[in-house]
């Protein structure tokens, strides 16, 4: 259980798994999850009996559960209960997120057109957690194509692209209108990013990006000056 609160505290004490459950009705999810003891593992199950989900929605709750244990329950489960694949590799993508553990994999997972693609801005915070985070981030959004408006979701997207193509990075914060504060913002962010770069390879050991947290393999392709010129914010 540790190791949930531990995840929990990382993710701004939330997790996915507590969002699904404020979704379905059940109120301060972290009271109940993750449960202490059998009375307690009992009374979350009955919350989720009782939530406003329908009997999939619950099936896949009680499946999300399962898999802590790690002996394949999960799946006699999923078999017994009927859940389709689809419901199943959503709730794997979600434990995997929530648990930190083969977060690839949830990322791979997510970028199925059938699964659902709520939940952005804690997905990017999960995935920003891993080592290989910049990468990742760039496979979920390219892929799963989430609807991206939160600025801190646009900051990790921007600095992900950066971390592979500073060009890339600085297209997209020209793709927004030049009222639009975000553009500023991020076009700020890269100015902070490539002074933190500077300074890391300057040997003063500053960690280049928020994203990943060994130095970053970058690739930081020259923008033609002309384009440079035509920038505003430049």
């Amino acid at each position: 259980m540790e190791v949930i609160e531990h995840r929990r505290a990382l993710l701004s004490d939330q997790l996915l798994f507590d969002i699904l459950l404020s979704s379905g009705g059940i109120r301060v999810p972290d009271l109940i999850y993750p449960p202490r003891d059998e009375e307690g593992l009992q009374r979350l199950l009955d919350s989720i009996a009782q939530s406003q989900y329908d009997s999939l929605k619950k099936d896949c709750l009680v499946y999300f559960l399962l898999k802590w244990h790690q002996d394949g329950r999960e799946e006699r489960f999923k078999a017994n209960r009927c859940i389709p694949p689809q419901f199943a590799a959503l709730a794997d993508a979600y434990w995997y997120l929530d648990s930190g553990v083969q977060v690839a994999k949830a990322v791979s997972l997510l970028s199925d057109a059938r699964l659902n693609r709520d939940y952005a801005s804690k997905i990017l915070q999960a995935i920003s957690l891993s080592p290989d985070s910049a990468a990742l981030i760039r496979q979920y959004v390219r892929t799963a194509q989430p609807s991206l408006t939160e600025p801190d979701d646009l900051d990790l997207y921007t600095l992900a692209l950066a971390e592979n193509s500073f060009f890339d990075a600085w297209q997209f914060q020209r793709t927004f209108p030049e009222t639009k504060e975000i553009r500023p913002r991020l076009w700020k962010k890269l100015v902070e990013w490539c002074i933190a770069l500077n300074a890391y390879y300057s040997g003063t050991k500053t960690n280049p990006t928020k994203i990943s947290p060994s130095p970053p393999a970058i690739i930081i392709r020259r923008i033609p000056a002309a384009q440079l010129r035509n920038d505003p914010l430049y």
